[in-house]
């Protein structure tokens, strides 16, 4: 089904069906979400350049589309993990409350 959704802002998502997903990723325990329908696979390239406005943008689309798994796999590197989409979705908002909270404190320290 590897439909690509993007493949700028550090990462690239496609959409996976469910049962795929056991061969796909065989080491990994989906014993936690949801493999009946679509789940979207996120392969982040390089955390540091990782867009993370254009990421939530992504998933909110994919949840519109009724994607309820996300899996997220680290290119280059054996880190790979399986979690609800909505929990995906709220661990990059947050991260990106944090992040713009970083610029406050770092305008705010030097003054500007």
């Amino acid at each position: 089904m590897a439909a690509v959704q993007g493949i700028k802002g550090g990462f690239k998502a496609e959409r996976e069906f469910g049962f795929a997903l056991d061969t796909r990723f065989p080491q990994l325990d989906l014993s936690g979400v949801d493999t009946g329908g679509v789940a979207i696979v996120v392969e982040i390239d390089n955390p540091r350049r990782l867009n993370l406005h254009q990421l939530s943008r992504v998933l909110i689309g994919a949840a519109k589309g009724g994607v309820r798994t996300a899996v997220i796999d680290f290119k280059g590197r054996s880190m790979q993990a399986a979690i609800p989409l909505f929990n995906f979705f709220a661990l990059v908002d947050e991260y990106s409350r944090l992040k713009e909270m970083r610029k406050l404190e770092a305008a705010i320290r030097t003054g500007v």
